[in-house]
């Protein structure tokens, strides 16, 4: 399976929801595991380096001024010959979310909301030069953290995270008209969780106390397609990241999948991206 790094509680002595680690630090795991998955958030800040980066199969470069963005689950793989350098702030999203008593604050970021489909900016000079000395403000919090002062790196954390979501819809305008109904983030984040034993547009319908139709009808507004293709394309997303980065058979993606048996599951990933799962793995090893 993907490897899945999880966040060091305890790093400091007392629980601490929040790190800012030079990425240069981190080559021992990158080089261990040059593809993995994050159980937390994280905004990485490019200071100088080459190469590419990739969020779930989206190619970004590496470059000094790049800055990236993952949700937990997403799939990221490192690319480069020489390690880059800058820095990796990462946070729990309790961390925010109870403090604010919001527990959409985060999800409801641009660049980390369902709305959110690119996980990339390249940031102008001046922004550039806007969001460095807050990023070294955060480290030396943490350098000198007690357990009083939560709220300085909390107050610190909200405004970068305020500060690129200004900086995100800018590269990437979004009209009010399209942003995201609050059953729509719902949903979302149930399938995310849920879709390996629930692909029912009735169970994720009951669990938001709406009708089946009226969830339909949300979805195909918000986000352009069914409930139930949803439902499918988070399944087939699934299976895409385990077929381009795991050696595990078809049969047991199937099997990990939750599908009645293999050939169910092979008539499904060809319905979805006219390719056998066979044929899209040659693929994927052939494009690396």
């Amino acid at each position: 399976m993907i490897k899945q790094y999880n966040f060091h509680k305890t790093k400091y002595g007392d629980e601490l929801l929040i790190d800012l680690i030079p990425l240069e630090n981190l080559q021992p795991y990158i080089a261990e595991y040059s593809t993995h998955s994050l159980t937390y958030y994280d905004i990485t800040l490019i200071s100088n380096g080459q190469g590419t980066f990739s969020i779930d199969r989206q190619n970004n470069p590496i470059e000094k001024g790049q800055i990236f963005f993952t949700s937990p689950g997403q799939v990221r793989h490192w690319n480069f010959n020489s390690m880059p350098c800058g820095y990796v702030l990462i946070f729990e999203e309790e961390f925010l979310c109870t403090f604010f008593n919001d527990a959409q604050f985060v999800q409801n970021l641009s660049y980390f909301s369902i709305d959110g489909a690119r996980s990339s900016i390249m940031l102008t000079p001046a922004e550039y030069s806007q969001l460095e000395p807050l990023m070294q403000n955060i480290s030396d919090e943490i350098c000198r953290y007690q357990i009083k002062d939560k709220h300085i790196l909390r107050a610190l954390l909200y405004q970068v995270l305020m500060l690129l979501n200004r900086m995100y819809t800018t590269h990437y305008p979004v009209s009010h008209g399209n942003q995201t109904n609050r059953y729509i983030q719902k949903f979302v984040r149930l399938v995310n969780t849920s879709y390996l034993h629930n692909r029912s547009v009735d169970f994720y319908a009951e669990q938001l106390n709406i009708t089946a139709g009226h969830l339909n009808d949300l979805v195909k507004l918000h986000i352009g397609i069914s409930a139930k293709q949803h439902i499918i394309n988070r399944t087939m997303l699934e299976a895409k990241r385990l077929l381009s980065y795991t050696d595990l058979s078809v049969n047991e993606i199937a099997a990990h999948l939750n599908y009645e048996n293999t050939s169910y599951f092979v008539r499904a990933f060809r319905s979805n991206t006219s390719q056998t799962p066979l044929r899209f793995r040659k693929n994927e090893i052939h494009e690396k």
